[in-house]
Order: C-alpha cells, then sequence, then structure tokens
C-alpha cells in the first residue's frame, strides 16, 4: 500500500473526524513532508480534504475525478485522450485529423492553458471546468456549422438536465446560460481534406464550468459567467465530470447520427432559447444594428426584425447581446 493510499485509509476510519498531520506522521511513520504531498495527491485524484487550523485534516468525499481510465471505461466506443491540462483540446483534435484519424475521437481536459472561443477570443478555462473537444469524421452533408454547433447545444442541456437535474437555456449562437449567466461555450471547426476538397471533420469543442469558483475568473467576468457548482464541496456525491462527459457525448451522437434527416432537435433549441421573443443588438461585419428576435429558423439561423426598416434579416454568423430589462430603447 503506497503512501496515498495508507493516508486515505486512516482518514477513512470512523475515528478520524480531524486528524493533524503529525498524527498521521506518527502513527504512519511518515515524515510531515510525505503527508502533505500525499494529501496534495489526494486532492488532485478528486478527495475533498478540509484543512482546519488546529485541528487537521477532515475527510468530505472521495468522488473520482475525470481520468484516462473511467472516460475510456464509460465510452469504450471511442478513441479517449485525457490530460491534466493542455494547451487546447481542439487544437489537440486539429493534430489528430492531419495525422489521418478517422474514427470518431474525445480529447478532454481539467484545464486548458489557450483555450479559444469564436472570433479568436480568449476563453477561460481554470481548474474546476470540464473542457472537451469531439472529433467527428464525417461524410455528411451538413454544409453549415450552425447546425453543428445547435446541435452540441441541445447535447449539453440535455445531459446537464440529465445528471444534474439543472435546467439551462440557449443564447444563440453558442452560449448555455444558467441563472441568466454564462455556464458554457462552444466552439465548432471545419476540418478540410485537401485531396477531397471537402469538410474531412468537424471539431465540436466544449468548455463547461463545473466546479470552478466564481474567484478563479477575472474580475471583470464575476457579473456574466457562472458554475454548475461553486467549489467542490457543493458537487453532489453521486455526480462526477466523467458522468457529464460521457452523457454530453451519447446525446451528441444520437442526435449526430439522424441530423441529415431529423431536425426535430431543433424544436427543443427554440424552447430553450433566451433570445426568441428579446431585443438584441447585433454585431457582423463590424456593424452594429438592432431589433427584435422573431425566432429561429430549419438552419438555426437567427430571423430578427430589424429597429429602424422593419426589414427581416436571417442572421447565420455575428455576435449578439441581450438588451437590459428588454428594452427597446437601450
Amino acid at each position: 500500500m503506497n503512501t496515498k493510499d495508507k493516508i486515505l485509509k486512516y482518514l477513512e476510519s470512523p475515528d478520524s473526524e480531524y486528524v493533524s498531520g503529525q498524527m498521521l506522521a506518527e502513527n504512519l511513520g511518515l515524515s510531515r513532508t510525505a503527508v502533505w504531498k500525499a494529501i496534495a495527491d489526494l486532492r488532485k485524484s478528486g478527495a475533498v480534504i478540509e484543512a482546519v487550523t488546529n485541528r487537521g485534516y477532515h475527510l468530505v468525499r472521495t468522488t473520482p475525478k475525470m481520468s484516462q481510465k473511467s472516460l475510456s471505461e464509460a465510452l469504450p466506443e471511442l478513441d479517449v485522450y485525457y490530460f491534466d491540462e493542455i494547451d487546447s483540446t481542439n487544437n489537440y483534435c486539429k493534430m489528430l485529423a492531419s495525422k489521418g484519424e478517422r474514427k470518431n475521437a474525445l480529447v478532454v481536459s481539467s484545464k486548458q492553458l489557450k483555450g479559444r472561443g469564436r472570433l479568436g477570443r480568449i476563453f477561460e478555462s481554470p481548474d474546476g471546468g470540464i473542457y472537451l473537444s469531439f472529433l467527428l469524421n464525417t461524410n455528411k452533408k451538413v454544409e453549415d456549422n450552425m447546425l453543428v454547433t445547435s446541435a452540441a447545444s441541445v447535447a449539453i442541456c440535455r445531459a446537464i438536465k440529465k445528471v444534474c437535474d439543472i435546467d439551462t437555456q440557449i443564447k444563440w449562437v453558442n452560449d448555455i446560460y444558467y441563472n441568466s449567466k454564462k455556464l458554457c461555450g462552444i466552439l465548432s471547426e471545419g476540418v478540410i481534406d485537401m485531396e477531397a476538397g471537402v469538410i474531412g471533420a468537424i471539431i465540436v469543442g466544449i468548455g463547461i464550468n463545473f466546479s470552478t469558483p466564481i474567484s478563479m475568473f477575472p474580475v471583470e467576468l464575476h457579473d456574466t459567467l457562472t458554475s454548475l457548482y461553486e467549489g467542490e464541496n457543493d458537487v453532489p456525491q453521486s455526480i462526477t465530470q466523467t458522468m457529464i462527459v460521457e452523457s454530453v457525448v451519447k446525446e451528441l451522437l444520437n442526435i449526430w447520427d439522424n441530423i441529415e434527416n431529423d431536425k426535430s432537435f431543433l424544436d427543443e433549441y427554440r424552447k430553450r432559447s433566451c433570445v426568441i421573443g428579446r431585443y438584441v443588438n447585433l454585431f457582423r461585419n463590424n456593424e452594429k444594428q438592432s431589433g427584435l428576435v422573431l425566432g429561429i429558423d430549419d438552419s438555426a439561423h437567427l430571423l430578427v426584425k430589424e429597429d429602424e426598416t422593419g426589414k427581416i434579416i436571417e442572421l447565420g454568423t455575428g455576435e449578439v447581446t441581450l438588451r437590459l430589462n428588454n428594452d427597446k430603447n437601450n
């Protein structure tokens, strides 16, 4: 039994409500440094251990974190690549595609160092999040990236409801909202097959704030971002990050396998939309427009009635921001 397992077993015993580092060291024949390192390793593995001054360590729970083993066992039909941290899961998928990966593949990390959002923006990716990219090799005739992003949006909402019993909304085009704040972002990218001159693969990048305390985000984002759970201590014992990943992937594949002929998922997309019926500001081609969102069509394009002209426009790209209090004059 290694040092980490010895300490875990000791902390799990009924008589060890709080145990000092000194007591652990003496009873297990370890140095204080070895105890400290083992506690750190246990926390990295998913154990939630409190440290209270003058009382010691207390094991709250041992819910496992994501790992190569847990993800591969949950999704045996996929090639799965797990990292504790990575520059970008989308970049790794691009590398796999460039090397000829032809099977659907999943890249997952607990932290990104250079996460990206739409239009090349930085996507904050601290510890406590779930960052995954799905490489979908395809010969499907899905010409519009919007449908892929929309399918992913619905899959994420379904998965969160199924695993966490939490209802979420979709902000066109690529954000999932919870309690009126951004919970998740999606970045879909096509990989061109240069020989065939067609899209040979699609990469769906997803970043979910799972148990990231708001304090870990830049101060300027505190009013706009949220997590499913405010820290590891808030996560129910029965829920793991692996469960979220498994459910998202299965829900997405279920939609993807029938996407050419069955677009009924868009009905759920519309029901979960937080922009339909709202006044919004639009930003496209570096120009600002504004109007009322009338709906979302079967290509997942936004239908907006312009304020100035009354003309109904179909928006396939661009940025949308909700107006405060839904006021036309804001």
